[in-house]
């Protein structure tokens, strides 16, 4: 097992290297829709699982994120293998992109925990509506574009270990590069996709019957940036009912968590982001709501307690 962690925690550093000019949305509530970054996720909690996120950024800023996504995934009756799909749409000022990922994972034993590699394969489609833009000079070249689409493959990679009480992920978006490119008359206007790294660690550590304590890293890169973006998550869980937690980013953003068990198969979850940044001056902060669900079609055997 040792082995494994070695190789994972080394090749870190070619995951992540470089942000921030980031293309992918973010969430602050990541530990509760790990399949939105890592492919390899799908399958690992041992039955079929979901959420359905929504986040509005910037409240009150004019053009600001407004993200939702929808994450289902599970495992096959033999267990080794697991598949999800994702549903993303983000609308930020005059550009709306959508995309849609199958993910493909394969589990194999290591030693207390498992060990996957998954890889997510679909589409993204970019639409941006020049006529949104506020233009000096009503004769720009870009006003004349009025309303343009584009849709292009799109690719990425996972890997991630987890047992009952710790997790390990590293995974890569826009493997492909892909370039969107636009020509009007003599106009040209080129977008490119660069590849995202997320890495996340997290652990659960029982500090009496009713209350566990589950810390949790998520670190952002993005290729060629020389900076990171990282996030801090200090969880705990009252009586298997309850999460409630804070992040702090390194943006100087103040993240507030909290979720509801309403069931054993549904949960609620809610987050607050607070920037500490001279952004503060012109909005009233994120706003960020999760809706997760638990199914075990199989009726399989699954670790418990499961904490991630």
């Amino acid at each position: 097992m040792k082995k494994y962690l070695f190789f994972l925690l080394a090749s870190s550093s070619v995951f992540v290297t470089n942000v921030f000019a980031q293309q992918d949305p973010q969430f602050s509530q990541y530990m509760f829709n790990p399949l939105y970054t890592n492919p390899g996720y799908a399958g690992s909690r041992g039955l079929m699982n979901g959420a359905l996120e929504f986040r509005k950024q910037w409240v009150g800023m004019d053009g600001a994120p407004t993200t939702m996504v929808l994450a289902v995934n599970t495992p096959t009756k033999k267990g080794k293998v697991g598949v999800g799909l994702e549903v993303i749409n983000d609308q930020i000022g005059p550009k709306n992109s959508t995309g849609a990922y199958l993910d493909y994972a394969y589990r194999v034993h290591c030693g207390k925990g498992k060990l996957a590699f998954g890889l997510g394969a679909g589409v993204m489609s970019y639409k941006v509506n020049w006529g949104k833009v506020t233009y000096k000079d009503g004769a720009d070249g870009y006003n004349q574009l009025g309303s343009v689409s584009i849709t292009k493959p799109d690719f990425k990679f996972g890997v991630y270990f987890n047992n009952k009480n710790f997790f390990f992920g590293m995974s890569l978006t826009h493997l492909n590069r892909e370039v969107y490119t636009v020509m009007h008359d003599s106009l040209t206007f080129t977008a490119k996709m660069t590849p995202h790294g997320f890495t996340t660690i997290g652990r659960a550590f029982q500090i009496s019957d009713n209350v566990l304590f589950s810390p949790s890293i998520m670190i952002r890169g993005v290729s060629g940036v020389a900076s990171r973006d990282v996030d801090l998550n200090l969880n705990f869980r009252i009586k298997d009912v309850l999460w409630l937690g804070v992040s702090i980013r390194s943006d100087k953003t103040l993240i507030a968590i909290a979720q509801y068990n309403i069931t054993n198969h549904l949960k609620l979850g809610y987050s607050y982001d607070m920037t500490l940044s001279r952004l503060a001056h012109y909005q009233s902060g994120t706003h960020e709501v999760v809706l997760g669900f638990d199914l075990n079609l199989f009726q399989s055997q699954v670790l418990s307690p499961r904490f991630f």
